[in-house]
Parts: structure tokens; C-alpha cells; sequence
């Protein structure tokens, strides 16, 4: 019986050993056909919603960007108050 490292090691240099295998072109003209079928079809339901709902979710994503930035007072560079403002936001009051 073989033991399992010796497998493992007879496994590994038939893999060093084997020639990669060439991703194959695709044939001419595939991208134009591809192209041309997804033009010729009216977009879906779902699709027109989903590129409709685009400007909205970046609009909210900028609205949350700007709205959580801390305020321009609270911003110091004294470890002690910054310890202090995380403790107090991250950990309940407690009774």
C-alpha cells in the first residue's frame, strides 16, 4: 500500500507534467451575432427597472456618503477624545 504523501507527490508531478489546455477562439463573427441579438430584442421588464433604479441608488448611496461623515467638530487628533466618542457611540448607556 502506497502511503498517502507519495500519492500526493506522483499527483503533483503528472499535473507539473501536463500541458495546459488553450482556451479555443470563439468562431468569426460571434461577437457581431451576440450583439446583433441582443439589439434586436426589446429589453425585459426587469431590465428597464433595473437601469431605471440605477440614478436612484446612486443618488441614495451619495446621500449616505454625505450624510455620515462626522461633523467638522468632532474631528481631533487627541487619542483620549477619540477613545471616549467610540465608547460612547459603540456601547450602550448603561443603567
Amino acid at each position: 500500500m502506497n502511503p498517502p504523501d507519495h500519492f500526493a507527490d506522483r499527483l503533483a508531478a503528472a499535473a507539473r507534467c501536463a500541458a495546459l489546455p488553450r482556451d479555443p477562439e470563439p468562431p468569426l463573427g460571434f461577437t457581431t451575432r451576440v450583439l446583433a441579438r441582443l439589439r434586436e430584442r426589446p429589453p425585459s421588464p426587469w431590465e428597464r427597472f433595473a437601469l431605471g433604479a440605477v440614478p436612484i441608488a446612486a443618488a441614495l448611496t451619495l446621500a449616505c456618503v454625505w450624510f455620515s461623515r462626522p461633523a467638522p467638530d468632532s474631528q481631533s487628533d487627541d487619542p483620549r477624545i477619540i477613545a471616549r466618542l467610540m465608547l460612547e457611540t459603540q456601547l450602550p448607556a448603561q443603567p
